[in-house]
Parts: C-alpha cells; structure tokens; sequence
C-alpha cells in the first residue's frame, strides 16, 4: 500500500515539472517574437525625409531669399536663380485679443495704402583731394639733387616756386649741343640754321628746361650745371618720396603737387540704394566751414566697384569752385542727402510696423476686430519712416504699429504648442 502512494506521488511531481517547463518555454519564444518584431518595426520604419520622398507628408519648396516664391514641386527661384528648399507648409496662427485688453497693451494699427516714394537717402561725405588736379613730379634726366627746397609734405607751392635742382651729365652734354649749334649758324644757310636751332630748342624743352631758361643759355653761353626746377602747378605737396642728395632717375615720382582750389566730396552708399543712383542726380551739401547749407548741387560720378568690406559704393559730390581753400580741409565730414525719382503705386506701411529678426520680415495683421495674424512680408524701398511692401499684404489690410512684439510672441508660442513652425521669410531683407 505504501509503495503504491509513493508510484503515485512520484508521476504527480513528474507531471507538474513538465508542465512548469513547458509554460517556461512558451514565455520565451513569445518574449523573443516580440523583440524580432520590435527590431523588424525599427528596420522597416521609414524616416522623415522618406516619407517626404513618397509623398506621405505635403512639402512645399520655397526660395531662401525670397519667401513669396512657393512651389509644388523642386525648381529654381525666378527672381535670383537659386534653388528651392523644401519645408513643411507653415502653420497661420490666430491670436485672439479682446477690445479691452487692446486698450489695455496701446494696441494701435494702421491701413496698408498706395502711395508714391520719392527716394531719398541721407548720409555723410568726406572731404577729398580732387584727383583731377593732381600732378607728378618726375626728372627728365638721371642725376643727383643738389638742393631740395620742398621739405615736407603739406607745403603750399604757387607757380614758378623752385623745387629742387639736378646735376645731371646728359643735362650738360645737351646743352654743350646746343652751344655748338648756335655757334654754327653763321656757317649753315637760313633753313638749316633755323632747323638746327629749333631742334635743338625743343630738345632742352623735353629735358624740362624753361622757355626762359633756354634763351638765358643761348644769350649768355652758361651752362647750367646745377639746374633749377620750378614748379609748374599751384598747389598743395600731397607726397614727398625724395631726400636733398639722392639719386633719382626718369621713373623717380619726386613729388606730386595737388590743386587746393578745389575738392570733392566721396559718400558711402550701402548696396541695397546702389540700384537708383544716377549721375546728374540733385543732392544738397551742408557744410557749416565753408559757409554751405542745404548747397544744391549733383552727382558727378559713381564709382563701378563696391568696396569689399563694408559693400558699399563711393558716389563723387561736386562742390562750388569759389570755395576759399582755407575754409576746408581734407577729412572734414558734410552731411549730403541724395535724391532719386519716384517710385509710384507702392503698397506703403510704416517702417515701425516691420518686426525685422535679421533673417526675415514680418508684421502682426489685423484680420478681424479681435482677430490678429502673424504674416511674412518682402520688403522693397525704405524712405525714411516708410516702408515698401512687395509682397505679402494687400491694400486695405490693417497691420499693429505699436505692440506687435507681444502678439508676435503669442504667435510663435501658440504654433511651437500646436506642433507647427511659425512663418519664417528666410532671407527677406529691407532695402
């Protein structure tokens, strides 16, 4: 009897650690399904920008620098060539704003109108040499200076002052020549003698003797073995590249002389204004040290290069010939306004209703009486508290002059909470 209640117990223990294996088993081959499943998901799950390949999410391909350009498909910009860049279609985010609270911030907004810009920009000028007046000093001959009366650069010169005088060898051996040909003249007939004299009257003018200088040696058969040089030109000595005893040769720039009787004004006009500037064009100098105020004159001329740094490009201002020139001086600044024609038809806001981030132009529109939007705009021509809008709003459409910056805010939070992308322009700048 004993031995059967053990047989007994021995198959119960035998079947429970079998079944006990077997659940064992089932719980891993389902937990190893589940991970190869999991892993198989993660393989075949598809990225963002796959399902913008195959067309599961919409994309819109807008230009950088121009957001107003919206296509369906990939292209080039047709203002500026370069290639659309996909993005998501941006979320219009309203901002509702009781009538109270409006009064509350100093809400205000303005009407979007047609109007005409005159272009107009207000700068400054610098006072520059006038480069048409500028004359170079060079020897006619190899030699030494012997005496430099020039001594510094500044030094004002009027015509006739002595400059410098050269021992040159080819000098003297010129003027022996012309010695000899004065001296043959009575053994030659009229038109040989008068060939020989003026040939060689014009070669001591090419060498830079004077006209006085000349008949002085053939009136006196001295030669001039230290000549003197004058100066040619009235005016200022703008470089000095010589000392007393040097050396110097045709190539030599001894000095440069500048005119001081007249000058002209150089202003910087940043790029975006570049496009209207014309020659001719009115502007008006004040100048309080030379007795100008509001002086009506004009372009007269616009240099072809920008300058490399500051992108800028230097517009020639003329001034009054009469000026006395002790009244100005190289360096002084005049304030210049520049003026343009019309631009006509324009859709013109305030420039205080642009929020202007760097990278991109937008303002707050008024849609309804409680109702405000958050919009891109393409900002054109910016006359003083002006400014054009090209695209983006509409005639009639009422945009916030003073408080937009906090309905901005609100904007771009509501549609970072919705899980969109606040507008954005890219690259529209103000010009």
């Amino acid at each position: 009897m004993f031995l059967q209640r053990w047989i007994v117990g021995l198959l119960a223990l035998t079947l429970f650690a079998g079944s006990v294996a077997a659940q064992d088993h089932s719980d891993h081959s389902q937990h190893g399904s589940d991970q190869h499943t999991a892993e198989q998901h993660q393989l075949t799950e598809q990225t963002p920008a796959e399902r913008q390949l195959q067309g599961d999410e919409e994309v819109q391909y807008v230009c950088p620098m121009h957001s107003h350009i919206v296509r369906d498909e990939p292209g080039t910009c047709p203002i500026c060539g370069m290639d659309l860049e996909p993005q998501q279609p941006t979320v219009e985010v309203n901002v509702q704003i009781s009538g109270q609270m409006q009064q509350n911030l100093g809400i205000t907004t303005t009407m979007a109108e047609r109007t005409t810009l005159w272009r107009y920009l207000p700068t400054l000028a610098t006072v520059q040499w006038n480069d048409n007046a500028r004359w170079h000093v060079h020897p006619r001959a190899s030699g030494w200076l012997e005496e430099l009366q020039v001594r510094s650069e500044g030094q004002t010169v009027a015509v006739g002052d002595p400059l410098y005088s050269i021992y040159s060898k080819e000098l003297v051996v010129a003027q022996q020549d012309f010695l000899q040909a004065v001296d043959a003249v009575d053994t030659l007939s009229k038109a040989q003698a008068q060939r020989l004299l003026r040939d060689g009257r014009l070669r001591l003018e090419l060498l830079g003797f004077t006209t006085e200088q000349i008949a002085q040696l053939e009136r006196s058969k001295e030669i001039f073995y230290r000549l003197p040089v004058f100066a040619k030109h009235a005016g200022v000595v703008t470089s000095l590249n010589v000392a007393e005893g040097m050396y110097v040769e045709p190539g030599t720039e001894v000095m440069t002389i500048t005119g001081d009787n007249s000058a002209w004004l150089i202003a910087d006009v940043p790029e975006r204004y570049t496009d209207w500037l014309r020659p001719q064009a009115p502007a008006d100098v004040t100048l309080p040290q030379a007795g100008l105020n509001a002086y009506e004159t004009e372009i007269d001329y616009i240099y072809p290069e920008l300058d490399a740094q500051a992108k800028t490009q230097r517009v020639r201002i003329q001034l009054p010939q009469g000026i006395d020139p002790a009244q100005i001086h190289v360096g002084m600044q005049a304030q210049v306004e520049l003026y343009g024609g019309p631009k006509r038809d324009v859709i013109a806001i305030p420039v205080s209703a642009l929020i202007m981030t760097g990278t991109s132009n937008r303002v707050i529109v008024q849609t309804a009486d409680d109702t405000f939007e958050q919009r891109d705009v393409h900002v054109g021509l910016v006359v003083r508290d002006e400014a054009e809008i090209m695209h983006g709003l509409e005639v009639g459409e009422r945009v916030v002059t003073s408080g937009q910056f906090l309905l901005d805010s609100e904007a771009s939070l509501k549609a970072s909470r919705l899980g969109g992308k606040p507008q954005q322009s890219g690259g529209a700048h103000a010009h």
